[in-house]
């Protein structure tokens, strides 16, 4: 039996392991002649799990429900420009289970894990962003992340 533990468990990992994939602020962009197009290993992972790690943008005006990640310490004055001031590269992060609310500035690197959307869209507010990160709901996570039960009759 724990021979079918240690193969449940290692198959298990490794499912969840290949669900998420690590994506890089400079994997976003290739140069173009002219301009900066998104790189095929951004459009690939459109709708998919990945996990990044960078810095909140500190926002004079934050998002309600969302903030910025960028891959640098940024701090923004918004006035007049929206958020102009913000990296090309900016990832806007929606955090579901905080709706409507401000979410508090971190200063010190965070990591974070969700669903990959691209294309131009604007927010509530108004706000149009280009990359999202749509953060995973932990409840969703749970769900997902369930051990499996294994019992005589095999995996389940």
């Amino acid at each position: 039996m724990s021979a079918i533990w240690v193969s449940a468990a290692a198959a298990w990992l490794g499912a969840s392991s290949v669900e998420i994939k690590d994506l890089s602020f400079s994997e976003f962009f290739e140069s173009g002649p002219r301009e900066l197009k998104p790189s095929t290993t951004l459009l690939s992972l459109n709708g998919h799990r990945v996990r990044m790690v960078g810095y909140m943008a500190q926002m004079e005006m934050p998002p309600e429900g969302a903030f910025y990640l960028t891959s640098h310490p940024v701090s923004c004055d918004e006035e007049g420009a929206g958020t102009a001031d913000l990296p090309i590269n900016s990832v806007r992060v929606v955090v579901r289970s905080a709706r409507g609310k401000a979410i508090s500035f971190i200063p010190s690197p965070v990591e974070v894990t969700g669903v990959l959307e691209l294309g131009y869209q604007a927010d509530e507010e108004g706000r149009v962003s280009a990359i999202r990160l749509i953060l995973d709901n932990p409840d969703d996570w749970k769900r997902s992340h369930k051990k499996p039960r294994i019992s005589s009759r095999g995996i389940k």
